[in-house]
């Protein structure tokens, strides 16, 4: 396996942490770009696909970016934007893996699709200015897989819940993405952790969730191990004009899972 080197790059709102090894970067960054492209064109075209918190009927000739998040958007019962960051993300991942690629990740801001072919670690962040975190174990995967996450209580997307964080483990990024804001929004209180996975338990492709309230877990699913880690700040995927230390603790840096 090559040296992994980890890249972090902006492009208009999108933070990501792209690593791999280096020859891969490019063609990452490159479908980033493109992704965006596609999903602003459809902005232009119809605002209430940016706005809707509704599953949304893609138009037959939108683009295959546009289609992948209105799907999971569908499977979800969420907005197509709440499958934006994972879209992105595996998108980024599926460019490497085409180029060569056979161990890396795209961290778009705590959204991530992963391909390991060596047991990694991705950290579960939820206590702004914490030094210790929980982390999941992944062992080697048969292909790239989506680990996201929603919060009630972290970062700018919309949540109707209150959860500290409701993380996802799918067989793509953009369900996870879009199955972490479903099961967050129905996280309200303690109680709420015996049911809120009710619905989604017969959605194939969808692995394991956990949540997170006050102290309060609840999972469902084959998750990986859980393990206490050390938080490193430093490896934290943000966008240096759009986080807070509100959020995380350390200014300029924002993230609720990583790898």
């Amino acid at each position: 396996m090559s040296e992994l080197v980890y890249a972090k790059v902006e492009i208009d709102e999108t933070a990501a942490t792209i690593a791999a090894d280096r020859k891969f970067i490019a063609p990452a960054v490159d479908a980033i770009k493109s992704s965006r492209n596609d999903i602003e064109r459809q902005i232009r075209r119809d605002r209430f696909f940016l706005t809707t918190l509704e599953p949304y009927e893609p138009p037959d000739d939108c683009s295959a970016t546009v289609r992948r998040m209105c799907d999971a958007a569908r499977v979800a019962g969420v907005g197509p934007m709440a499958a934006v960051a994972g879209t992105i993300a595996q998108a980024a991942l599926e460019a490497m893996v085409a180029a060569g690629c056979t161990h890396g990740w795209v961290d778009n801001s705590g959204d991530i699709a992963v391909l390991a072919e060596s047991p990694t670690t991705v950290e579960v962040f939820t206590d702004p200015g914490s030094r210790t975190a929980r982390a999941m174990e992944l062992e080697p995967t048969e292909g790239i897989l989506g680990i996201c996450s929603s919060s009630g209580k972290l970062g700018h997307s919309i949540s109707f819940g209150n959860a500290d964080i409701a993380l996802v483990v799918a067989k793509s990024a953009p369900l996870a993405d879009a199955l972490a804001t479903a099961i967050g929004n129905r996280v309200t209180d303690v109680d709420s952790l015996a049911t809120c996975f009710n619905p989604f338990k017969g959605i194939d492709g969808l692995i394991g969730s956990l949540v997170l309230l006050d102290g309060a877990a609840a999972a469902w699913g084959a998750l990986p191990r859980l393990v206490d880690t050390e938080h490193n700040p430093d490896r934290l995927t943000a966008h240096s004009k759009m986080s807070s230390e509100r959020y995380t603790g350390f200014s300029g840096r924002t993230q609720e899972a990583r790898v």
